[in-house]
């Protein structure tokens, strides 16, 4: 018996499973009944005509006929179900409890190396403690927060999966997340997502299997400088409660994330080659949920109960060169408080699984390179985008007065550069806003880039600027530097191996996880 993988099927939505295998069945050219087996591979959502709003499936179907518009399927294979069981006492130190570190520590504890895992923010409720706290007018922890913790970044965020990446390891890491307490759907949607309420006890899960395999955690511990001797890492220093203390390891993995600047320059100072990575900056938008809906679906399918929160993809290629795309669309979520450092101002996006929230929001970022930061007065070295975004965060902090109150303006004043007397819509952000205009935050050629492509995607999206409201400033899209590594993912520092988003060498959720598993294979192999 056969497997084969359709072509794109059109499917109504609200059909049944009987009329969607009448047109599979169709569509390969077989009658039903020689039809063993059926399953769904991917779904997205055709939503060009809005008075016939449509799903686009493919389907893995078994048979023994010979079928018109279908490949042969092979089905994938998850690499942490067979890793290779190695006879070694060697130690590897995994720094950092995102998606890079938890996939990389898992499959390094599964081959049998002794693996600790450093975080210096907290275990995850007690994170999701400090986090909320901070959201409801707290105090910041500059250790625990929206950016550090078990899960990185990406567990207070939409969760999205979506990536540009491509790697047979996908299947692998949609294949454990859904293990570890993902939402079956992930493998199947064309815009798959997790939501931060699950993603809390999915992390959970995946550090208790780590665990279960004999890695160690050490959580609210910071790393604060790396031991090298002879061009080769043997440990690294770290500082947990005040105690500093330092760990010796044959191997050291770099997972740190793109908020972790400390250990950047650390590492720079101990001789790493590394060099300046473009990256976005930029304001989310926040619309209305239903405004984004009725947008999207059009007005007869905008609160059909088989349609989740509409999302979209904007992009505008700028006169001056530079691109503007939205970025982080949470639909159905709210704008959070993503500082990490204090009085410094940083936004973000983060939706529940349900995406049910008032409103939807995005970034709206521009790209900016190394001559744009020389020409801003940055300079042009490795850190002038961290200088360049942390100048962007403490002048965001001074507008909003202070208290991490968020500067924000309605989209079509940004536009035309006058003052809001009011908000538009009710903004989300969780500590509150102060209109400003946000001109003033930017330089001059990011903000008018910005507002030629606002003007541009309310052409796209009707009255996409005119019920919009801008909050700002949104910097944290991707890592300032990359970490340069060679052939085999090691630095220029031997048995240093840098990983992920902070390592420049990932984007989201999947690519994170992807490197990560890269990198300990590689490791392994090299073990082997």
């Amino acid at each position: 018996m056969a497997l084969y993988l359709t072509k794109p099927i059109n499917i109504p939505i609200g059909a049944s499973e009987q009329e969607a295998l009448r047109r599979i069945s169709k569509s390969l050219n077989v009658k039903p009944s020689q039809i063993d087996d059926w399953r769904l591979h991917k779904r997205s959502v055709d939503a060009r005509d809005k008075s016939a709003v449509r799903f686009v499936c493919s389907y893995v179907v078994q048979t023994d006929a010979i079928p018109s518009n279908a490949a042969a399927y092979r089905p994938q294979v998850n690499v942490l179900n067979s890793v290779p069981k190695l006879a070694t006492d060697k130690r590897c130190v995994v720094v950092g409890a995102g998606p890079a570190g938890l996939f990389a520590a898992l499959y390094l504890v599964k081959c049998g190396l002794d693996v600790t895992v450093i975080e210096r923010g907290s275990d995850i409720a007690q994170r999701e403690g400090k986090v909320n706290g901070f959201f409801g007018g707290g105090q910041l922890d500059e250790n625990c927060n929206v950016q550090f913790g078990l899960g990185g970044a990406g567990a207070f965020s939409d969760g999205k999966l979506t990536t540009g990446t491509s790697s047979p390891l996908i299947y692998t890491v949609f294949d454990e997340l859904v293990r570890f307490g993902a939402p079956r759907d992930i493998l199947t949607s064309a815009l798959p997502h997790i939501g931060t309420d699950k993603l809390k006890p999915l992390v959970a899960n995946m550090r208790d299997r780590i665990i279960s395999h004999g890695g160690k955690f050490l959580f609210d511990t910071a790393v604060t400088d790396f031991s090298v001797s002879d061009g080769v890492v043997t440990g690294v220093e770290i500082n947990a409660n005040g105690e500093i203390k330092r760990i010796s390891a044959d191997f050291v993995i770099l997972a740190c994330g793109h908020s972790a600047r400390d250990t950047f320059q650390t590492l720079y100072s101990r001789g790493a080659d590394m060099s300046f990575k473009p990256f976005a900056v930029g304001l989310r938008i926040e619309h209305e949920r239903e405004f984004i809906n009725k947008a999207q679906y059009g007005e007869l399918f905008a609160s059909h109960r088989d349609l989740g929160s509409a999302s979209y993809k904007l992009v505008n290629n700028c006169p001056d060169g530079r691109g503007c795309y939205s970025f982080c669309m949470c639909p159905g979520g709210t704008v959070v408080a993503a500082s990490s450092e204090l009085e410094a101002l940083v936004v973000n996006g983060m939706s529940d699984y349900a995406r049910n929230a008032p409103n939807s929001n995005s970034a709206i970022v521009v790209t900016v390179n190394a001559d744009d930061l020389a020409a801003f007065g940055y300079g042009k070295d490795v850190f002038s985008g961290l200088r360049f975004q942390r100048d962007l965060e403490r002048k965001a902090y001074g507008l909003g007065g202070g208290n991490y109150v968020a500067p924000c303006q309605n989209a079509a004043d940004f536009i035309a550069d006058v003052p809001s007397a009011s908000a538009v819509i009710t903004p989300s952000y969780p500590r509150g806003i102060q209109l400003a205009n946000l001109r003033s935050l930017l330089p001059k050629a990011i903000s008018d880039d910005l507002a030629s492509s606002l003007a541009y995607f309310n052409g796209k999206i009707k009255g996409f600027a005119d019920y919009g409201l801008l909050t700002g400033v949104e910097t944290r899209t991707s890592s300032p530097v990359r970490i340069t590594r060679g052939d085999g993912f090691q630095s220029n520092i031997r048995n240093l191996y840098p990983a992920g988003e902070g390592a420049g060498y990932a984007g989201g959720i999947v690519s994170s996880a992807v490197d990560g598993l890269r990198v300990a294979m590689a490791l392994a192999k090299r073990l082997g």
